[in-house]
């Protein structure tokens, strides 16, 4: 089958791999769309050994299901589906807890992650308990989003935020912008993003956002708000500088939910969180509920898929479009890669 893997240049190469078995415990999925998301795009020319050459990125993962193992029950071949990410190992101090996406092991068992095999191919093989059904008329493209919006809607959940709260997003790309998809779809609507990409800026009009540049934005941020200052605050930058931002920004008494993963330590002033008795809040992963509440909301319209993608490409143009992601001044927001799309003719 086709995939795309690592290269020792440090590249998103097609090869031609063998296709996955199916166990009588598991279920093979002919992958139809599969998002780049930033934990990709730094695992391409990372020197962390997970992100080995030859490996197959991916756990953005929608699709038709091809084989059932001859154990799985309730599923059959031609069911459509969004994958979860990742397995809970079911043993470890969090998941005894109930806590099974904060698996202590999660990134060994995570989709795409250096050790299993992830969405970058024709085909995935995986556990039904990854399994979520997407109603006929949701197409692929709009699916696709389904995971990365469950990840925005945990961080809504991890927030308490209630309608008529004044929001700020520090970050207009995928997770900035789900989650103001999120907290509109659950009634919040005074929010405002900051992002100096002027082009990112710009996709969130049509999507019915107000978006300022991070210049000024002491001001712009309250103008946007009629007046008031965040009472939350999503970062979803991975950005050193923009934890200290979010507390500078900061309403008295805010809560501010931390999605992103910067490289390294972040600085942030102490006296502005102790004298203001701001709240810092982590959000990783995402679990169950939140993928059912995803596909929810994207089946009801509540959330319109074509807010925030901006390209569907096959494998092939991979390498070209984590290019573009990563382009600072770049305007593509969400792009999916679409295995089994025919290769581009020269």
């Amino acid at each position: 089958m086709k995939a795309i893997m690592i290269s020792d240049a440090r590249k998103m190469v097609v090869t031609e791999v063998p296709e996955p078995e199916v166990g009588p415990g598991a279920v093979k999925v002919r992958v139809a769309r599969c998002g780049i998301c930033g934990t990709d795009l730094a695992a391409r020319s990372s020197s962390l050994p997970r992100w080995h050459v030859g490996c197959v990125l991916g756990h953005e993962v929608v699709g038709e299901i091809d084989e059932v193992g001859a154990a799985v029950q309730n599923w059959s071949p031609g069911d459509r589906v969004a994958l979860s990410m990742g397995s809970p190992c079911g043993a470890c101090q969090t998941c005894r807890a109930g806590r099974g996406f904060l698996c202590i092991h999660h990134l060994d068992r995570a989709l795409g992650h250096g050790v299993v095999q992830g969405g970058y191919a024709s085909h995935i093989v995986v556990s039904p308990e990854l399994l979520h059904h997407i109603p006929d008329h949701l197409s692929f493209d709009q699916a696709a989003i389904a995971e990365p919006l469950a990840i925005a809607i945990h961080g809504v959940n991890r927030s308490n935020v209630r309608p008529g709260d004044p929001v700020a997003i520090l970050g207009a790309g995928p997770i900035g912008s789900l989650t103001a998809a999120a907290l509109r779809a659950r009634g919040v609507d005074d929010i405002v993003l900051v992002d100096p990409n002027a082009a990112r800026r710009a996709l969130m009009a049509p999507a019915g956002f107000v978006a300022v540049d991070l210049a000024g934005c002491e001001e712009s941020v309250p103008a946007a708000l009629g007046g008031r200052s965040p009472e939350f605050i999503f970062e979803c930058t991975s950005h050193l500088s923009a934890p200290g931002k979010a507390v500078e920004l900061a309403a008295y008494g805010a809560r501010i939910v931390l999605q992103g993963v910067p490289k390294a330590p972040v600085q942030v002033s102490q006296y502005l969180v102790v004298q203001k008795e701001l709240e810092l809040v982590g959000s990783a992963s995402c679990n169950h509920r939140d993928m059912e509440e995803a596909i929810s909301h994207l089946a009801a319209g509540r959330v319109r898929a074509e807010d925030f993608v901006t390209a569907v490409v096959p494998l092939e143009r991979a390498n070209e479009m984590f290019d573009a992601l990563l382009d600072p001044a770049g305007s593509h927001l969400k792009v999916l890669l679409a295995p089994n799309l025919p290769a581009p003719v020269n």
